[in-house]
C-alpha cells in the first residue's frame, strides 16, 4: 500500500512542471569571479580517455550483441529499463566509476547477458544495445564518437561535435538511455521543421529501445499536448516548451479569484481542470545549444493578450510624426552600437513646441511622450526592412532572428517599438498587448536538473555556459579528420567593391564545377547578392527568411554540382548538406561568408557546412569597411583596415561586440537570480 502511494505522488508531481527543485544561487564579487575559474580548470580537466573507454568498451561487445534475437534484445532492454528506474543505471553516478582501460561486458554459457567483472557493465550494455538498435531500425552504425557524444550528454555537459558528425542520431541515443528512467526526456531544437523532422526519423529507434516519442509545434491543438507531453521522450522548440511552461503556471497558479481568473479566461483554461499541457523538468538535451542557451536567453518569452481594437494607434501615428519633425546630431543622438535613441536638452524642448494639441492628457506626461518618440525614432533609423524585419504578404511586420535569420513567428517588440514600426511601413498597427507572463531561456532551462546538450560551436562559450548553468563543454573529436581549406579573408573599402569581389569569385568557381554557398547576414543582402548573380547571368537559389518554407528542398540541392546557394545565417544551423556526384573531385563545396557576423561562432557555424565527415571543402570571407559590424563596434578605427589588417579588425569588432552580448546576458542573469529569490514559482 505504502509503495502505491509513493507512485501515485510520484506519478503527480511528474505530470506539473515545479520549478522550484533547482535555484542557482546569486553570486556576488570574488564568488562570480571563483566560480568563473572553476568552470575554466573544469573545462579543461580531461574526460576523453573515460568516454573513449565506453566507445571501445560497447565496440568490443558489438559482436555478442548483433547475435540476440529480437526477443533476447527486447529482454534485455527490459531489463536495463528496470535498473534504470530503480536508479542503478544513473549517469551522474557512473561517471566516476568508468577507468580509461578497456573491458568487455561477457556473455555468459546460456546466451544470455551478464553483468560483467564491472560494476558499470549494465551501463556499456545499455550504449551497445542503443548502436544496435540504431543499425537495425536505421541501417546507420553510430560512429565511436557519436556514442562518446551521447555518453557525454548525459553527464550532463555540452559536447561540442563539428557539422556532419551525426548529432541527430547521437541526440536520439542519449535520450532513449535517459527515458528508460521513467521521466520524461525534452529534445529541443532550433524550428518547427528539425523538430517534427528529427522526431519521425528517429521514430525507429526508440520503438526499438521501449520509448514512446512526440513533437510539439506551433500548429499544434493544446488539447492533445498533454498526451504528447507525457511520452517518454518530446521533440520541441524553446519557444513552444517555455510558452506551454507559462501557460501551466497561470492556470496553476494559487489565486483562484481575480488577476489569476481574468488570465485564466482570457487564455480558455478552466479552473475545474488541471490543464497538464506538461509533464514535468527533469531532463533535457538542446541541440545548437550556444544558439538557444547563450544568444537567445536574453531575450524573455512573454504570454500576451492582445484586446479589440487599438485606442491607442492615434498616439503611435502621433509620435512618429513628431519624430520626423527633430534633427539628428541636433535634437537626438543615436548609439548605433547597442541601438539606443537619446534626446537632447534642445530636442526635449523642441518637443515641448511642437506636441499637437489633441490627447492633451496623455501628452502632458513628459516622459511618456519621449518615451513614445524615442520608440518611434529607433523605428526610422536603428531597425530597417528586411535586417532586423519584414513585412510578409498579408502586410504583418515579422521580426527576424539576427542569429538564425529566421522568422520569429508571434513575436513582437515591447514599449510601442512594433507600432512605430507598423506606423512606419503604412500597414495596419496592431493593439498594445498585456503582458500577462514571462520568463527568459537561461532562468527557464536552469530549471532543470539533467541537462545536456550539443553544438558545433560550444567552446568559445564554454565560460558563459559554466556561469549560467554549472555545466561543462566536452570537445568530442571528428569522426574523420578536418580538411577544410580556409582561405585568406578578401576585404576592401565600400560595400560595392565587396559585392562585385564576390561575384568574380562566384564565377571563378562555378566555372570550376564546384557548389558555392553564400552566407548572408540580412534578407536585404541576401536579396542584393541574388540581384548581381542575376545580372552577371550566374543561376541560384534564395534561402532567407521569406523563404523559410522552401528550407528543406533548397539545402537538399546545396551540395549538388554548379549549384549557386544563397542563404541567410539559417543554413548555419539545424541543416545538413550532401556532396553530389563528382563534388568531391572539383574540391568539395565552398562556402563564403559575405560580411562577418557579431559573434566568431557563427561564422564558424556557416564554415562548417563545407568539409564534413573528411570530404574536401573550402571557405572564404569577404567583408568592407562600411559593414555594419564595423560601424558599431570600429568606427573610429575601421578606416585604417589597411594598416590594422582585416582579420585583426574582424576580430577587434567581433570582441566588443561580444562583450556587449556578454554584459547583457549578466543583466539578465542577475534579474532571474532575483526572481528566483523573489518570486515563489
Amino acid at each position: 500500500m505504502w509503495v502505491m502511494f509513493m507512485s501515485l505522488v510520484a506519478n503527480d508531481l511528474h505530470t506539473v512542471f515545479d520549478a522550484r527543485r533547482v535555484k542557482s544561487p546569486e553570486l556576488l564579487a570574488l564568488d562570480f569571479w571563483m566560480n568563473g575559474i572553476t568552470g575554466v580548470v573544469r573545462n579543461r580537466v580531461p574526460i576523453l580517455g573515460r568516454l573513449r573507454a565506453v566507445a571501445e568498451r560497447v565496440s568490443a561487445l558489438e559482436p555478442e550483441i548483433r547475435q540476440l534475437s529480437s526477443s533476447k534484445f527486447r529482454e534485455e532492454v527490459e531489463r536495463l529499463q528496470e535498473l534504470a528506474r530503480r536508479g542503478i543505471l544513473e549517469p551522474r553516478t557512473l561517471r566516476d566509476k568508468i577507468s580509461a582501460s578497456v573491458g568487455a561486458v561477457k556473455i555468459n554459457g546460456r546466451g544470455t547477458l551478464g553483468r560483467g567483472a564491472e560494476s558499470d557493465g549494465d551501463w556499456i550494455l545499455a550504449w551497445a544495445l542503443a548502436r544496435e538498435a540504431a543499425w537495425r531500425s536505421l541501417g546507420k552504425r553510430p560512429y565511436d564518437v557519436q556514442i562518446m557524444g551521447a555518453v557525454a550528454i548525459t553527464w550532463g555537459t555540452f559536447a561540442e561535435m563539428a557539422t556532419g558528425e551525426g548529432k541527430t542520431l547521437t541526440a536520439s541515443l542519449a535520450a532513449s538511455v535517459w527515458a528508460w528512467s521513467g521521466k520524461p526526456v525534452h529534445v529541443i531544437t532550433v524550428n518547427d521543421y528539425l523538430v517534427a523532422r528529427d522526431a519521425e526519423l528517429m521514430k525507429p529507434v526508440y520503438d526499438m529501445l521501449g520509448t514512446t516519442v512526440g513533437a510539439i509545434v506551433h500548429d499544434l491543438d493544446h488539447g492533445k499536448r498533454p498526451e504528447v507531453y507525457r511520452r517518454g521522450v518530446v521533440y520541441t522548440t524553446s519557444k513552444e516548451l517555455v510558452a506551454d511552461y507559462l501557460r501551466d503556471q497561470i492556470a496553476l497558479g494559487q489565486l483562484k479569484s481575480g488577476p489569476q481568473t481574468r488570465i485564466a479566461t482570457l487564455m480558455g483554461l478552466d479552473w475545474n481542470r488541471r490543464p497538464l499541457l506538461v509533464s514535468g523538468l527533469f531532463r533535457c538535451i538542446v541541440d545548437e545549444a550556444d544558439s538557444l542557451l547563450i544568444d537567445e536567453a536574453v531575450t524573455p518569452l512573454i504570454i500576451s493578450n492582445e484586446p479589440d481594437g487599438n485606442p491607442n494607434e492615434a498616439l503611435y501615428r502621433a509620435a512618429c510624426d513628431l519624430a520626423t519633425k527633430l534633427e539628428m546630431y541636433k535634437d537626438f543622438k543615436i548609439d548605433r552600437t547597442i541601438k539606443q535613441i537619446e534626446l537632447t536638452s534642445r530636442g526635449q524642448n523642441r518637443l515641448d513646441e511642437i506636441t499637437p494639441e489633441d490627447h492633451a492628457n496623455f501628452w502632458k506626461g513628459r516622459r511618456r511622450r519621449e518615451e513614445l518618440v524615442t520608440q518611434a525614432l529607433s523605428a526610422l533609423h536603428c531597425f530597417h526592412r528586411d535586417e532586423q524585419y519584414l513585412v510578409d504578404e498579408k502586410g504583418k511586420v515579422q521580426i527576424i532572428d539576427e542569429f538564425t535569420g529566421r522568422v520569429m513567428a508571434d513575436r513582437s517588440w515591447r514599449h510601442g517599438l512594433h507600432q512605430a514600426i507598423e506606423v512606419k511601413e503604412s500597414v495596419k498597427v496592431s493593439a498594445d498587448k498585456e503582458n500577462l507572463a514571462h520568463m527568459s531561456f537561461q532562468r527557464f532551462f536552469r530549471q532543470y536538473p539533467y541537462l545536456g546538450g550539443m553544438t558545433g560551436t560550444a567552446w568559445e562559450a564554454g565560460y558563459e555556459l559554466w556561469q549560467i548553468y554549472q555545466r561543462r563543454v566536452i570537445r568530442i573529436p571528428p569522426n574523420k579528420p578536418n580538411v577544410r581549406k580556409q582561405l585568406p579573408t578578401r576585404m576592401y573599402e565600400t560595400s560595392d567593391q565587396r559585392w562585385a569581389a564576390v561575384v568574380e569569385r562566384v564565377r571563378e568557381v562555378y566555372a570550376a564545377g564546384a557548389p558555392i554557398l553564400l552566407g548572408t547576414r540580412s534578407v536585404w543582402a541576401s536579396e542584393e547578392l541574388a540581384k548581381r548573380l542575376t545580372a552577371a547571368g550566374l543561376p541560384h537559389r534564395v534561402l532567407n527568411a521569406a523563404q523559410n518554407a522552401e528550407e528543406a528542398n533548397v539545402v537538399s540541392e546545396a551540395g549538388q554540382s554548379g549549384h549557386i546557394t544563397v542563404a541567410t545565417n539559417m543554413a548555419g544551423r539545424g541543416t545538413d548538406i550532401l556532396l553530389g556526384k563528382g563534388v568531391v573531385d572539383v574540391g568539395g563545396l565552398h562556402v563564403i561568408s559575405t560580411e562577418p557576423n557579431t559573434s566568431h561562432r557563427i561564422d564558424r557555424q556557416l564554415y562548417g557546412r563545407a568539409a564534413r565527415q573528411g570530404d574536401p571543402g573550402s571557405a572564404q570571407l569577404f567583408c568592407s569597411a562600411e559593414d555594419d559590424l564595423f560601424l558599431r563596434q570600429v568606427n573610429p578605427i575601421r578606416k585604417f583596415w589597411r594598416v590594422i589588417g582585416a582579420d585583426r579588425l574582424v576580430a577587434l569588432a567581433q570582441g566588443n561586440a561580444e562583450r556587449i552580448a556578454r554584459f547583457n546576458r549578466r543583466s539578465v542573469l542577475k534579474n532571474d537570480d532575483w526572481m528566483d529569490q523573489a518570486v515563489p514559482f
